[in-house]
């Protein structure tokens, strides 16, 4: 099996495609990056430098990739980080050419648009993300992605619902809501919540009191991972979190300013999650 993603990578550090890759790497996928910019490092930390991957330079890949049969062994294409609206393009001929080549994909889009009450990509990405969530079979928002595609505030679980089926609306036959705190979320945890076309799920997962970078991307790779072989939900979001959860754990006892996925990485080595889902309707 082969993935194609598509996003961010820094060079020290765990988050976009640097954290996606290993994951699905050390899961045993062939995992096929391409970068949509370059940086030393997470902008989070201060003092980053870098800058966007050239239009041109990404065609020239891509058409390389073709020549090379990539895009007929293609079974997911991941978007995460965009660097520019010309992203989206880039996004789209790559399902085009998987389309193309017969591939039988599945296009997971993690709309990155902000976090914690901020948006830290202009209008013109914004723009693009909300397009290519159209196209998606799967989308894995935060909580403040997921308000702002959906164009509702919510604070409890079943608004947080309903706001997941606006998004679903849009294309996605599944949205995954990667973190949750709402008034009727049990204190000391915090909640994923997973819709799809029939059934809405909840995993809680106890709440760490620490800062993580590049959670959101673990856990959209984890998911789209655990979820291709049986299109099994349940399955996908147990084993996903049981595995982010323990990474997180790592870090945090690390003290760690980046996820310990090379430290944690024997957490990988499990197919049963210990968490328990609950069927919400």
């Amino acid at each position: 099996m082969s993935i194609i993603s598509v996003q961010s990578h820094v060079i020290a550090g765990y988050v976009g495609n640097a954290v996606a890759s290993f994951a699905l790497q050390r899961l045993g996928v062939e995992t096929w990056a391409l970068p949509t910019v370059l940086i030393s490092h997470h902008p989070g930390h201060g003092g980053s430098q870098g800058d966007r991957i050239p239009v041109q330079l990404i065609q020239k890949l891509l058409d390389g990739m073709q020549s090379h049969g990539c895009f007929a062994r293609c079974k997911a294409v991941i978007s995460g980080y965009l660097g520019g609206l010309e992203d989206e393009d880039t996004v789209r001929d790559i399902v085009r050419r998987c389309q193309d080549a017969g591939s039988n994909f599945v296009y997971l889009c993690d709309p990155v648009i902000g976090d914690n009450g901020r948006t830290y990509v202009s209008p013109a990405v914004e723009r693009a993300v909300r397009n290519l969530v159209q196209i998606a079979d799967i989308a894995t928002p935060n909580a403040y992605e997921l308000s702002a595609l959906s164009g509702r505030s919510f604070s409890t679980r079943a608004e947080a619902l309903a706001a997941l089926r606006i998004v679903q609306s849009l294309g996605p036959d599944i949205v995954l809501l990667s973190s949750f705190i709402g008034r009727d979320t049990a204190a000391n945890e915090i909640d994923v919540l997973v819709v799809d076309r029939a059934d809405a799920w909840r995993l809680s997962l106890p709440l760490l009191n620490y800062k993580f970078s590049g959670a959101g991307d673990l856990l959209a790779a984890l998911f789209l991972h655990f979820w291709l072989p049986q299109r099994d939900v349940i399955h996908a979001i147990n084993v996903s979190c049981t595995i982010l959860h323990d990474v997180l754990i790592e870090t945090a006892q690390r003290n760690a300013q980046e996820l310990c996925i090379i430290e944690a990485q024997d957490r990988f080595d499990i197919d049963v999650g210990r968490f328990s889902v609950e069927v919400l309707n």
